[in-house]
C-alpha cells in the first residue's frame, strides 16, 4: 500500500551528489537527476538516481537506487540495511543475479538515515496490489507457457541462493544478526519477543501458528543455506520470463532453503486464496514445484513443509498487522478493520492452521 515521502528533492540532489562523486574518483563535471517517487509502499525509502560525468574524454552515464531505511514507516523491528548491502555485495560474482552496488553509507547525517547505492536494473514485476492473479496484468497476460516460465524462474533463483557456500560468500556472521537469529527456535523468540511492534499479541491465529510451531520443531540442517527471506515473485524483476534480479533482502538469514520455499508457496496463496482470486491457468502447483525444487536441490523437502508453510503465514500475519497499525497511526485509514492487507493475512492464517489441529 502506498504512502506518502516528504523529502526535498534539490537538497536530495545537491547531497547525493556530493556522496557520488567521492565514490566516483574519476568523474568530471558530475551532474545528477534525483526522482523522489510517490508512494512507493512500507520498507525502505526508495530514491531513482541518473549520474552522468565524464571520464578520460567519454561520457558516462549510471543509473542507481538509493535504498534509505525506514524511519517513520518501519514495518521491521530493525533496520538491516548494512546485511541487505553486504548479501548483494557477497552475491556479486555468483550466479544469483543481483543488482550491482556502489557504496553503503552509515551516517544518518546526510539523508536522515543510512543508506545504500545500487545499480538500476530494467524489467517487469509482477505486482501485489492489485495481485498478479488479476485480469489485465503483466503475468495475465502471458500465455500458459509464459506463466510457468516466470515461476520456474522464481523456484531456480531459490535453488541458486541455497546451493551458495556461506562461508565462501563470507557471511558466516549472519549467525550473529540482531534482527535475523539464526536457528528456527530463535526466529520464534525473535517474533514473538516484538509482538507489540508488531500489533498481533491479540490475534487468535499468529498465537495458536506460535504454539503449533513451537511444539513441532523440524530439525535444523548441518550446513544452513542462505535465505533469501521474502522469496516471492513481487520481489523479482524479469527481463521478459527470466528473472534479471532479485530484490529486497531484508528479512535475510541463515536456515533451512525450505523457509523461502515455504513463503515462496505462501505468499503466491495469499495473492490468489487470501484476496479471493483465482489462480492463475499455467502457474505451477503446490505438488509440482515441491518436486522441482527437490530435483535441483537434490535433496527431499516435503516431510516439514506444512511447518514452514505456517511458520510462513505466522510471520506474515505479524507484518500484515504492523502496516495496519501503521496506516491507523499516521491518519491513512481510520481503523486496522478497514485494512484488507491484515484481515486476510490473519484469515489465511486461520485456514492454514485449520486442517492441522
Amino acid at each position: 500500500m502506498p504512502v506518502p515521502q516528504q523529502r526535498d528533492p534539490e537538497l536530495t540532489r545537491k547531497q547525493l551528489t556530493t556522496w557520488l562523486a567521492e565514490r566516483l574518483p574519476g568523474a568530471v563535471d558530475l551532474r545528477t537527476e534525483v526522482e523522489v517517487p510517490k508512494g512507493l509502499g512500507f520498507s525502505n525509502e526508495t530514491l531513482l538516481v541518473d549520474a552522468v560525468w565524464r571520464e578520460a574524454d567519454a561520457e558516462r552515464r549510471r543509473r542507481l537506487v538509493v535504498r534509505v531505511a525506514p524511519t517513520a514507516y518501519q514495518v521491521m523491528p530493525g533496520s538491516r540495511l548494512d546485511e541487505e548491502y553486504r548479501v548483494l555485495d557477497a552475491l556479486r560474482d555468483t550466479d544469483v543475479p543481483v543488482p550491482g552496488v556502489l557504496g553503503f553509507e552509515p551516517d544518518p547525517a546526510l539523508l536522515g538515515a543510512p543508506f545504500y547505492a545500487m545499480d538500476r536494473v530494467d524489467g517487469w514485476v509482477p505486482p501485489d496490489l492489485p495481485s498478479y492473479h488479476r485480469p489485465d496484468g503483466p503475468v495475465s497476460n502471458l500465455d500458459e507457457s509464459g506463466r510457468a516460465a516466470v515461476w520456474w524462474g522464481g523456484v531456480e533463483v531459490l535453488h541458486r541462493i541455497h546451493r551458495l557456500d556461506v562461508s565462501e560468500l563470507g557471511l558466516d556472521d549472519l549467525r550473529a544478526s540482531k534482527h535475523g537469529p539464526y536457528g528456527l527456535g530463535a526466529q520464534l523468540d525473535y517474533y514473538e519477543a516484538h509482538m507489540d511492534h508488531f500489533g498481533g499479541a491479540d490475534s487468535v491465529p499468529v498465537r495458536e501458528a506460535l504454539a503449533l510451531l513451537r511444539d513441532a520443531l523440524p530439525p535444523e540442517p548441518e550446513k544452513p543455506s542462505l535465505l533469501w527471506g521474502d522469496a516471492r515473485l513481487g520481489n523479482l524483476l524479469f527481463s521478459g520470463v527470466t528473472p534479471a534480479a532479485v530484490l529486497d533482502w531484508e528479512m535475510t538469514s541463515l536456515g533451512p532453503g525450505e523457509a523461502d520455499l515455504g513463503w515462496y508457496l505462501y505468499l503466491d496463496r495469499h495473492l490468489s486464496e487470501g484476496v479471493g482470486a483465482p489462480r492463475l491457468p499455467g502457474l505451477p502447483g503446490r505438488d509440482e514445484t515441491v518436486q522441482r525444487y527437490e530435483e535441483l536441490s537434490g535433496r527431499s523437502v516435503a516431510a516439514h513443509l506444512d511447518w514452514y508453510e505456517v511458520f510462513a503465514g505466522f510471520r506474515f500475519a505479524l507484518i500484515a498487522s504492523r502496516v495496519g497499525r501503521l496506516l491507523v497511526e499516521h491518519g491513512l485509514v481510520a481503523a486496522e478493520a478497514d485494512v484488507p492487507l491484515a484481515r486476510n493475512a490473519a484469515r489465511l492464517l486461520a485456514r492454514t492452521l485449520k486442517p492441522l489441529g
